[in-house]
Order: structure tokens, then sequence, then C-alpha cells
């Protein structure tokens, strides 16, 4: 696992700021833009010989939300046990305005395909969301991704499934719980630049899409 803290440019997980007195809406938006940001997962390329990843970076709203353009990071570490499985994990802290969320969470990734091509991925993670003031939330996300190349760039596309159930504290949200499930397409593209990775990617689901920038270092 990864820890650390790291600090985000702009992410609002309350339930009393100023929007909410325009927008009858705004707490189930917060609840599920924050379980769709929970929803990425780190890019481990099946093919690659080195046995640990670690991945940082930043996901963004594609459109403002009452102004703003919401910003949440990200860290995962994965460790391949075998050519065809990989433990992922997050365990990072971070500081959004006057909140200090916590994230913890781990999966696993599966790699699968031709007789010399693993170039299908399946995985499954679960994060929780914590440390916050007006709610606590679970994630749980299922997805399907394949593996392309195409002359120096790694693409990884696919589809999956994000589901929540979040549970606000007493006399923060009117349902007090709340569960969800969010579809989503996923498209990411790499590329190798001295010792490093750059990566690219977007989450596209018709109400909150997301972009994706990271940087991906692997080791041994």
């Amino acid at each position: 696992m990864a820890t650390g803290t790291i600090f985000t440019q702009s992410a609002d997980f309350r339930f009393d700021t100023i929007a909410c007195q325009k927008c009858d809406g705004h707490a189930k938006s917060v609840i599920r833009l924050s379980s769709f940001w929970l929803s990425e997962s780190p890019a481990v390329d099946p093919m690659s010989s080195n046995r640990i990843i670690i991945q940082s970076g930043y996901s963004s709203t594609v459109r403002r939300l009452w102004s703003d353009t919401w910003t949440y990071p990200n860290l995962d570490i994965a460790v391949k046990v075998t050519n065809n499985l990989a433990l992922t994990g997050k365990v990072f802290g971070f500081s959004a305005q006057k909140e200090s969320p916590q994230v913890l969470g781990a999966g696993i990734q599966y790699f699968y395909g031709g007789k010399d091509t693993l170039n299908w991925v399946t995985s499954i993670q679960r994060v929780d969301l914590k440390g916050l003031s007006h709610f606590r939330l679970t994630s749980l996300t299922f997805d399907i991704r394949k593996w392309i190349e195409w002359h120096s760039i790694h693409f990884r596309i696919g589809a999956g499934s994000n589901f929540f159930k979040e549970r606000s504290y007493k006399g923060y949200s009117e349902p007090s719980s709340m569960e969800g499930q969010i579809n989503f397409l996923g498209l990411d593209a790499l590329i190798s630049y001295s010792l490093l990775k750059y990566g690219i990617g977007t989450r596209i689901h018709p109400d909150r899409s997301m972009m994706t920038f990271f940087i991906q270092k692997e080791l041994f």
C-alpha cells in the first residue's frame, strides 16, 4: 500500500456550502461525483516485466459544477504477484477546503487473453472515503479493459460499473443514506519517456465525465 498526504486544488465534500442553499440536489451530486472519482484504477500493463507500479495524478470534472472545475488527487500502488494477477491499493489523505479526507482501498486485476498475449484485464476494487464532516462513502468498481499498442503509445479501453453506499451524519442530508450505480466508458493512453510513463485518461458518463492525468513509475 502507498501512504501519504497530498493536496487537491478544488473539491467540496460539504453539504452546507452556498451552492447547497441554491440547489436541492447538491448533496447527491457531491456523493455521486465522489464515488465516480474513486472508481479510478491504476493502469497496470499486463505485458510489463516490472512487479511494482506507483501511479500519482489528478482527476478533474469535464464540465464545471457551480462555476468550479472540481479536481481530486489520485495515488495508487500495484504489485504483480503473478503474470496473471496484480494487487492494487489506495491509502492516502489530503486537504480539501475545510476537510481532511482519508482514502482507503484495495483491489485485484486479473490479466488474460491469447496464448502469448495477456491484453485483457478485469479489475475489482473497493475504496472507502472517510474523515469527512458530513458523510462516509463506500465505493465498489468492476471494469473490463483491453490493452492496445499503437506505435509507442499504449491504450487501455473498456467499460465498467461503480456501485456506492453512502451514510450521512445526522442532520446533514435527506435521505440519511444513499445507494446507486454509475456505468461508464473508460479510455487511457500512456507513453514512456526516460524512466517514467505519462498518461491521460477519461471516464465517460452522460452526467459526470472526468479527465485524469497521471505519472507512473515501475520498479523491479
